[in-house]
């Protein structure tokens, strides 16, 4: 009995997908409802009408027309009591075509449908696991390739003193604001910064990017804090697998005037926990960071330690550095 359920589902991806692909469908027939849940208190009988790009068009008993996120996935109860999670690829007029995770896509007549449950795609992740990576566009603190996408946006706190938000102006346009809470209280030059970003992804698994950090430094030099760094990204991978490197240069006074390399990587470990490591390579300076990432749908955590290593004086070679850990803790909670 325990194979009931995949036998059916296996019934209907075959017996349905041959119907698919032999008769033809008549553009007359109506729709069919069935009860579609959309929250956890929201239970009403209704249809899916459309898809477009971005969104799934549904029309609801009582809330009328209404449109979900199209990366959204469905629980798909089928007759026979069978059940399954898959995300909606296609409609006809009496059908509906999913992606099984994990089986095959299979078509569903709408009479064989007895209840879809909407999971948000807030709410899903990727590649087997259940909550999506929230905050996929930025590693400890270097920026991915990936975009915050329009209306997104997060708060990132660093120590508890370095603070920053960033804003989805557009699909591929993001901007932020940062500053450190101590600089603010004491006197000279605080340390903020401003950080313009544009990203698009290339093809399924490659995201290029580039950006600026404008602003000042003063928490380290006061007499010339201020300091423009431009780069450019690649991210290749998953949201959950992913490898990103990043060149730039960056313009101040002397200590703060370098080329700047930095290579990143993410790996997803758990259903909540990924593994994180950050590391820049600079003129005078080198910081390897490695740590987890703990995260929710809304809040992810960052803990970890960072190896800096500083050249310490002009009169003395490269041989003379000093290298000593740090730990690292930050948040950011995604909105």
């Amino acid at each position: 009995m325990k194979y009931f359920s995949y036998i059916t589902l296996l019934y209907f991806a075959i017996s349905h997908n041959l119907m698919a692909q032999s008769v033809e469908i008549d553009d007359s027939s109506v729709i069919q409802s069935y009860l579609i849940q959309i929250d956890d208190n929201t239970l009403l009988k209704g249809k899916i009408i459309e898809l477009n790009a971005d969104s799934i068009f549904l029309k609801l008993e009582l809330l009328g027309n209404i449109s979900i996120s199209r990366k959204s996935n469905f629980i798909v109860e089928i007759m026979g009591g069978s059940t399954f999670r898959g995300e909606l690829l296609e409609i006809s007029n009496d059908s509906l075509l999913f992606d099984m995770t994990g089986l095959t896509n299979v078509w569903i007549k709408n009479t064989d449908v007895v209840k879809l449950t909407v999971l948000e795609w807030q709410d899903i992740g990727t590649e087997g696991y259940s909550i999506a990576n929230q905050h996929k566009t930025r590693y400890l603190f270097s920026p991915s390739g990936y975009s915050l996408g329009e209306g997104n946006g997060y708060y990132q706190n660093i120590y508890g003193v370095i603070n920053a938000v960033n804003y989805g102006v557009s699909e591929n346009i993001s901007i932020g604001f940062g500053a450190d809470f101590l600089s603010l209280l004491n006197e000279g030059t605080p340390s903020i910064f401003i950080t313009p970003k544009i990203g698009k992804q290339y093809n399924d698994n490659t995201y290029l990017g580039g950006g600026l950090l404008i602003g000042s430094l003063g928490i380290f030099d006061q007499s010339n804090p201020f300091i423009v760094l431009g780069y450019g990204v690649v991210t290749r991978g998953t949201e959950n697998r992913n490898l990103t490197l990043a060149i730039g240069h960056s313009y101040g006074n002397k200590s703060l005037t370098s080329h700047v390399i930095t290579l990143n990587a993410y790996s997803r470990i758990s259903n909540k926990y990924g593994f994180v490591s950050e590391n820049w390579l600079m003129k005078e300076t080198a910081i390897l960071a490695y740590g987890l990432r703990k995260f929710d749908k809304r809040i992810s955590t960052d803990f970890g330690i960072a190896f800096i290593s500083l050249k310490m004086s002009d009169t003395f070679d490269d041989s003379y550095r000093v290298a000593f850990p740090l730990p690292y803790l930050g948040w950011v909670i995604n909105w």
